[in-house]
This record gives structure tokens, C-alpha cells and sequence, in this order.
């Protein structure tokens, strides 16, 4: 089954770790579901804002990735796979 890419460069939450992150567009998701939170011309501390205020449970749990490319999504993957 082919790989699901972000339709734009958004920010998605992954809510199985938590994860917040800025997804590129055409970049594929990592595996799991992931949530559009944002677009991404939205700054970062609001993107982490609106998450708190929509999961007041997350507040202070979610981290946060940066993934604009399909290398960031592999060295993410690797760097999960390891912890």
C-alpha cells in the first residue's frame, strides 16, 4: 500500500506519542494517523497553542517535529524506531 503525502505543508498532531509537527508538502506521513492542526503559514507557538487549547490533556506532552523533507521523515522514523 503506497504512503499517504501531505496534500500541503501544514502542521498535523499524531496523537499515539504525542507529536506535533510541520509536515512539507508531498512529503510522506510517517506511519500512523496524523491531524490537521494548522497551515502552515501559521508560527509555530500558535500551531502549539491551538493544540492545547483543542487537547487541554496534551498541554506540556506534545513535541515537536520538523519534517520537510522524505529525509527528515526517514532520520524521524529511524530516530523513533531507536528510543
Amino acid at each position: 500500500m503506497p504512503r499517504k503525502l501531505a496534500p500541503e505543508t501544514a502542521y498535523y498532531l499524531y496523537r499515539g506519542t504525542p507529536m506535533l509537527a510541520l509536515i512539507g508538502k508531498g512529503v510522506r506521513f510517517p506511519p500512523g494517523q496524523w491531524l490537521l492542526v494548522a497551515d502552515g503559514t501559521v508560527e509555530p507557538w500558535i500551531a502549539e497553542e491551538l493544540v492545547h487549547d483543542l487537547f487541554p490533556a496534551l498541554r506540556g506532552m506534545a513535541s515537536f517535529a520538523l519534517l520537510l523533507t522524505d529525509f527528515d521523515v526517514f532520520e524521524f522514523e529511524r530516530a523513533r524506531e531507536s528510543a
